[in-house]
């Protein structure tokens, strides 16, 4: 199974005999590891990590910032990106072998890296290649390298060749953005899901000293995809091709409903890589939906489907659970726009993540910040053994426990949750477990309780703040803590209505003044202060303890959700990360996503978003007596807990979105008739090095790979002269999964073919209808192919190829004479369109002549509506325009909602605004019917071009049922937005045939 995106990358547990152990890579000091973690400038760091891929949010780069701010406002402080050979090598030769990474373009990685420095991430570039799977087009691996003899991903010297130069380019970039260097990479992966062989730990070997060769010195990983963590390329283990962190990777909840938890990953480590901190570079955050889709809760797409088996509830369980071996988590998927998609994959790669394609924060990442936050302070977390687990600790056999403990410390971290982690039981227990003052059941008073898919990290022996005050035990969990002035103060959560019990040791009898917190009691004997309470909205609680002064914060999970821990950024190269540059931090509840928070002066300056306007209460040093929210003043006061309170205003924005009206159109199959294809590609090779998928019947390959095309529509036309025994034509159309062809003869429509989510290609034999075929003529076969991009797959030599497989005439012996071929305009090597680059579009005639542009000259076209559509199989291009004046200080993501129409119409539709192909909808296979129109290609201040090509499969024609433009909200905030002007038609005019005004059909 195809895996991948976004992904928490954790490090923990192993065997306590290499505690003390540091391992290097030889070549800096600035990373380093041992068994339990890893080390970021001789600190003990737990790298939580998103993945954010550059090419998802395609047409401005500024909205980088924006995924970057919202990662680390929900309380992660890494983020894993990959490079795509395939976009910054669309040939070999690209920029003289240097490859294209274009500034302002989703090619411009340095701009990327320098984003999330910006924000404090440390970056790991867990897949630079030369494949990355990533559900993209050849899983990252340039059409043009399926041309090379020989086998892929091997030590075969052809494939050698060909990945060297982009490797290089690579290799010397991530170097100069090294830690070491000042830049915020700190890991880099090695190939990717890859097992050793005969040609296959040479060809590893070739690429990890392709690495070093050019100045990489940080750690390399790999991520073993195989079942059960094989141990490829561990360290631990012979053989070639060894780096030096191992991680596997694991998507384990299931399609069809809640998995069962599975304690396998600590021990499966164990056996291959011991001296490594537990690493997976995958874990399901989300899951990668194929077209076809259906929710077993009715509905389609990521929203529906991944929303029930991977949300916020799904973290708690599975990840809490993975705390004592691993974790790995999606966030941003994005948009698999244009030809980029490999065929397993549609439109959207939202992949159920925290953040949406649109961009939009959703409850999971509320959940992600519980955690990031309490993981980023728990030091003693990362210096933890798993010493067992099992349902032996508690008093009702219902509840698992697993036992960690830092051996150092003497901290200790409790991970429970129901036995059966589908269950919705709501169940009470003690728990038993093993403290500084010896063994003690917990609590003492009342039981903890696990309602339904609920999982708790209870901490014993836990030290917290600058006056070092221990928890001996709390059954609530720890949000975070930090010190302000003399202060120390801790957030306590559970969800409303549970109680918990959380006791301090202390020397001396403490002074404790619940302030508002009647639900609150406390005792104090032989040296530890209890304290008893039940979790409903904030109350704080302040101690004095062996003179130290600490505040407690009871909350609620609904209340934590709305609370944060800003970093404060002090000087120097690593300023605003956390732990290595600074510690500091003030506690704010109340926005929907904190970008970032500044002390100036006596000022707290906010800056972020908001979904609505909503209560304020921050505490920060006692200097700070106001507040601004994105520069403007807010009024405060201090409360009687010692918080400062306010609103934040959200400014109304009452707007409606344009309809979709005054269309144009125009036919865009005239190759079906009479037509001069003298430009198109002469199609006459007879050899291929596909030779694991050879050509089934006919002397001329037609494969689109090896004449230069590698995505979107494909035109084939064959002449044959016809002796007038001729009845058919037999075909064989390779298109990948969910794809589709049709077939005319003379102009007459023959049928059509087509896949569905597990068949990727089909064979028809379509006979000549009455007065089709011209006898002692010459005869015109056109096909038109839907290109569902190439094949990630590593069978067949890891090539597939694109066209068609088999073709013969059915009667007589004639063959076919010549054949040419089209795809998009220039092919890949010279498209008019370098900005959005060769895969942005296809062999459409439409798309050729530049139709999908702005500025597009469609004064001649006639009116007409895709709700109308055509008459006929064949393509009908249309066109409109609409403005959207959305003001500055507003963020409102924008989508297309297509109406189904009847499942039994067999269409296909491909969007397009302002020249970017951003959706592609097959109405009969489906699941996806919403389209994201991105921010930053949809313009804000000036004209949006819609286009739309409507291809019916079917003899009657198709039409499509509804079109509208839908919002995921109206959201205020700091972002600044600029139209990003792309090429339009009169940028391209001069290299693209001249329009011809074509009949709508």
């Amino acid at each position: 199974m195809l895996r991948l995106f976004l992904l928490l990358f954790w490090l923990l547990t192993t065997n306590a005999s290499n505690l003390h152990r540091r391992n290097g890579t030889g070549l800096t000091d600035a990373v380093t590891w041992d068994s339990h973690s890893l080390f970021i400038q001789a600190q003990r760091i737990f790298i939580l990590s998103a993945e954010i891929h550059p090419w998802r949010l395609p047409g401005n780069p500024d909205l980088w910032a924006d995924l970057f701010q919202k990662v680390k406002a929900n309380g992660f402080n890494t983020v894993c990106f990959i490079v795509d050979w395939a976009f910054h090598y669309p040939e070999p030769s690209t920029n003289n072998g240097n490859g294209d990474f274009e500034e302002g373009t989703y090619r411009d990685i340095q701009r990327f890296i320098d984003e999330a420095k910006k924000t404090g991430l440390w970056l790991i570039l867990n897949r630079p290649g030369p494949y990355i799977n990533a559900e993209t087009s050849g899983g990252g691996l340039p059409g043009w390298v399926g041309n090379i003899a020989g086998d892929l991903r091997t030590n075969n010297p052809n494939y050698t060749q060909a990945w060297t130069p982009y490797m290089n380019t690579v290799s010397k970039l991530i170097a100069k953005n090294q830690i070491t260097e000042g830049g915020p990479i700190i890991l880099v992966q090695a190939e990717n899901e890859f097992s050793a062989g005969p040609t296959r730990s040479p060809y590893m070997q070739m690429i990890i000293d392709t690495y070093r060769a050019n100045g990489i010195v940080v750690p390399i990983t790999h991520n073993d995809q195989h079942a059960g963590q094989a141990g490829n390329f561990s360290p631990d283990l012979p053989g070639t091709g060894r780096v030096n962190i191992y991680c596997g990777d694991s998507y384990p909840q299931g399609s069809n409903g809640w998995a069962q938890v599975q304690s396998i990953y600590f021990s499966a480590h164990e056996a291959v890589a011991p001296s490594n901190p537990l690493c997976l570079a995958e874990f399901g955050g989300g899951f990668l939906l194929e077209w076809g889709a259906v929710s077993p809760r009715g509905g389609t797409g990521y929203e529906k489907y991944s929303g029930d088996l991977t949300n916020a509830t799904y973290e708690n369980i599975f990840y809490k659970e993975n705390y004592a071996q691993t974790a790995t988590i999606q966030i941003y998927g994005g948009t698999n726009w244009g030809q980029t998609a490999a065929p397993v994959s549609y439109t959207s790669y939202d992949y159920g993540g925290g953040i949406n394609e649109n961009r939009v924060a959703n409850s999971k990442m509320n959940e992600m910040r519980q955690q990031g936050l309490f993981l980023r302070v728990s030091r003693d977390l990362l210096g933890s053994t798993l010493l067992a687990n099992g349902t032996n600790y508690t008093t009702n056999s219902l509840i698992h426990t697993a036992e960690l403990r830092n051996h150092d410390t003497g901290a200790g971290f409790y991970v429970t949750r129901h036995n059966d982690s589908t269950s919705l039981a709501l169940t009470t227990t003690q728990l038993t477990v093993q403290t500084s003052q010896g063994e003690i059941v917990i609590p003492k008073t009342t039981n903890i309780t696990f309602n339904g898919r609920e999982s708790k990290i209870i901490v014993t022996d836990y030290v917290f703040g600058a006056s070092a005050t221990t928890v001996l035990y709390s059954t609530a969990e720890i949000l975070t803590w930090t010190t302000i002035d003399d202060t120390d103060y801790i957030i306590l959560y559970a969800p409303a209505g549970q109680t918990g019990e959380t006791v301090f040791l202390s020397d001396e009898e403490p002074t404790v003044d619940l302030l508002d917190a009647p639900i609150a009691s406390s005792s104090f004997s032989n040296g530890a202060l209890v304290l008893n309470y039940t979790l409903d909205g904030s109350h704080f609680i302040h101690i004095q303890i062996d003179g130290k002064s600490v505040t407690v914060i009871l909350m609620d999970k609904t209340v934590a959700d709305r609370w944060h821990a800003p970093v404060i950024s002090a000087e120097g190269t690593f300023g605003n990360y956390f732990s290595i540059g600074t510690n500091e931090t003030v506690l704010v509840s109340g926005p929907y996503v904190l970008r970032s928070a500044e002390l100036i002066g006596n000022t707290l300056a906010l800056v972020g978003d908001l979904n609505g306007t909503t209560p304020v209460e921050f505490i920060a040093p006692s200097g700070i007596s106001q507040l601004t929210w994105n520069g403007g003043f807010v009024e405060v006061t201090r409360s009687s807990r010692g918080s400062f309170t306010g609103s934040l205003e959200a400014p109304s924005l009452n707007i409606t979105l344009p309809p979709l009206i005054d269309w144009k159109v125009m036919g865009s199959l005239p190759e079906v008739d009479d037509f001069d294809d003298t430009t198109f590609t002469i199609a006459n090779l007879t050899t291929t090095n596909y030779t694991n998928l050879p050509p089934l019947a006919g002397s001329q390959v037609l494969y689109s790979q090896q004449y230069g095309f590698y995505g979107g529509n494909l035109i084939f036309r064959g002449r044959f002269d016809a002796t007038g025994d001729e009845t058919g034509v037999n075909l064989t159309v390779q298109y990948g999964f969910a794809g589709g062809y049709s077939a005319f003869l003379n102009g007459v429509f023959l049928g059509s073919g087509q896949g569905n989510s597990t068949i990727s290609l089909s064979t028809d034999v379509w006979m000549f209808p009455d007065g089709a075929l011209r006898a002692a003529e010459e005869n015109v076969l056109v096909v038109i192919q839907d290109h569902m991009g190439l094949s990630e797959t590593n069978t067949n030599g890891g090539k597939e190829p694109r066209g068609i497989r088999g073709y013969s005439l059915v009667g007589g012996n004639t063959t076919f004479t010549s054949w040419t071929l089209q795809g998009n305009q220039g092919g890949a090597a010279g498209t008019p369109d370098t900005f959005r680059g060769y895969l942005n579009e296809g062999g459409l005639y439409a798309e050729r002549v530049g139709a999908h542009l702005p500025g597009f000259p469609d004064d001649s076209w006639n009116t007409g509506s895709p709700l109308d559509g055509t008459s006929k199989a064949g393509v009908n291009f249309y066109r409109t325009t609409f403005d959207l004046p959305i003001p500055d200080g507003f963020d409102v993501p924008v989508r297309l909602l297509i109406t189904p129409s009847d499942i039994t119409s067999n269409f296909r539709v491909q969007i397009y605004l302002n020249g970017w192909q951003v959706g592609k909808y097959i109405n009969d296979i489906g699941p996806q019917t919403v389209f994201v129109l991105p921010t930053g290609i949809l313009r804000r201040q000036s004209t949006n071009t819609l286009a739309l090509s409507l291809w019916s499969l079917d003899s009657q024609g198709a039409s499509i049922a509804g079109l509208e433009l839908i919002s995921d909200g109206t959201f205020s905030t700091a972002l600044q937005f600029t139209d990003r002007e792309s090429p339009d038609y009169a940028d391209q005019q001069d290299q693209r045939p001249t329009p011809m005004n074509i009949p709508a059909m």
